[in-house]
């Protein structure tokens, strides 16, 4: 029987589920993941818990759901007596080692880990320009250098493709033309517009206020600027961003050809993931914070570059709901440690390793504090929870005479999300199947009530933004 594996948990910060060429984009090339792909398996419906950092990151971290965090949001705190991952396997005798980006505020990281590279200042949302080699190098150094005899766990969080979001705030400030007029690219250059770049406007009142109105809750300022952009300007927005992928691809590379040159890459499960997506022009979106698949679904690969780890290889799992919550219960699985029993997430060995089991019938996901979303093999259906008449800061849910709007698309015969069918009347059994399970699903949710001042200003700001909506029928 093999020793207990060292595990190595590559994350990508905003990295869309099918922007990697292993799954067909013919738009960027990422050969160092899909050395993984080839060296494992992909999850091929795998979702984050909630589309923006430290949200989903507080899912990977305590294998729980946001709104059961502390976290709902980028400005949220984790509840204190929740315990972390690295404390978790440090505790099963584990050295534990984290690189690069962390952002689960309310949590020091370096109380929960040794830190290999946290930068000169914590690194916060971007400069991946600075931080993501530095954060190789430091990787570089440990597995040089590493001869303890407990095996290790090391996560090394990448902040690219993030650094698309540094190109968008440069056009809050001025107007840049299209990259053909300034004579960077040609047009037979750029990749096309996404085939969802026009889509159903009847989305939730959350939805508007925070990224579709003039004075939108979530980067109103880049709302201005790209309203202004041509085509082509969309196109390029594309473009960039698939740089950025394969910047952060030839850092993965560098650190998995250095694992192959030492004695640990055949005892080493290797995980990778992102947070969340990037809209990228689907739906004239732009970043995350929203429900569409572009924004929520992610990739998920379980790999080993040796043969001590069981990881089925070259083969994507088509079958399975994957979520962030899964990731905690996977690490302890392989390290032979028990996850504390209230996580919500189930380990993913069984089916790394080709295994035939019971599993969950849909993926649930929440955005911003009252977005809820349930994805089936057929279905999405999106909705929310109206804001609280005296807020009590505890997370809503579930409570279905406060659900308010709702999207429901069908995947098979609309993959794209362009036809809201949530008034057609052959699709209310649909609907109330996807509410019950919703309910059901939140009804197993320990929340608790968030009690920083810090996001229950947030909480109160948005809420009472919110309500004005609902109160007075500003979106119909």
């Amino acid at each position: 029987m093999n020793k207990r594996p060292n595990i190595l948990f590559i994350n990508t910060d905003q990295h869309s589920w099918d922007a990697l060429s292993a799954y067909g984009n013919p738009y960027l090339h990422t050969p160092n993941i899909d050395l993984l792909h080839r060296n494992g398996t992909s999850f091929k419906k795998s979702y984050c818990t909630d589309p923006v950092c430290a949200a989903a990151r507080s899912s990977w971290a305590t294998g729980l759901y946001t709104s059961e965090t502390g976290v709902p949001f980028n400005g949220g705190q984790l509840h204190t007596k929740i315990p972390d991952i690295g404390q978790i396997l440090r505790s099963g005798g584990y050295k534990v080692f984290h690189c690069g980006k962390w952002h689960v505020p309310g949590r020091n990281v370096r109380e929960s880990f040794e830190v290999l590279y946290y930068g000169g200042h914590d690194i916060g949302a971007g400069g991946a320009a600075y931080y993501d080699s530095a954060s190789t190098h430091a990787v570089a150094d440990f597995l040089t250098n590493y001869d303890g005899n407990e095996p290790f766990y090391l996560q090394i969080g990448y902040v690219d493709p993030h650094d698309v979001c540094e190109y968008l705030h440069n056009h809050e400030e001025k107007h840049i033309p299209n990259p053909v007029e300034q004579g960077i690219l040609t047009e037979d250059e750029l990749p096309p517009l996404p085939e969802n770049f026009d889509y159903d406007e009847r989305e939730t009142i959350l939805h508007h206020v925070c990224r579709r109105v003039d004075d939108a809750l979530i980067h109103a300022r880049i709302l201005k600027a790209v309203r202004d952009w041509d085509e082509l300007q969309w196109r390029y927005f594309r473009w960039n961003y698939y740089r950025f992928i394969e910047k952060v691809d030839a850092e993965i590379g560098r650190v998995l050809s250095l694992l192959r040159q030492t004695p640990f890459y055949d005892n080493t499960l290797i995980l990778f993931s992102a947070d969340h997506g990037e809209a990228c022009g689907s739906h004239q979106m732009f970043q995350k914070f929203s429900l569409y698949e572009e924004s929520v679904r992610v990739p998920f690969i379980m790999a080993c570059l040796g043969e001590n780890v069981s990881v089925k290889k070259d083969r994507f799992d088509e079958t399975h709901f994957v979520s962030g919550v899964d990731l905690f219960p996977t690490i302890c699985d392989y390290a032979g440690i028990d996850p504390p029993e209230d996580v919500q997430g189930t380990s993913l060995r069984p089916l790394a390793e080709g295994e035939d089991v019971a599993w969950r019938e849909y993926a649930y996901i929440e955005s911003n504090y009252w977005g809820r979303a349930i994805v089936t093999d057929q279905y999405k259906y999106v909705t929310e929870y109206k804001p609280k008449a005296v807020e009590d800061f505890v997370p809503p849910g579930p409570d279905p005479e406060q659900l308010g709007l709702a999207q429901l698309f069908d995947k098979h015969n609309d993959p794209w999300e362009t036809e809201n069918l949530v008034d057609a009347p052959e699709y209310q059994e649909i609907i109330k199947r996807c509410r019950e399970r919703l309910l059901a699903q939140e009804s197993q949710l320990n929340r608790q009530q968030i009690i920083h001042r810090g996001p229950q200003r947030i909480i109160s700001n948005w809420g009472k933004r919110l309500q004005e909506h609902w109160e007075h029928g500003k979106i119909k």
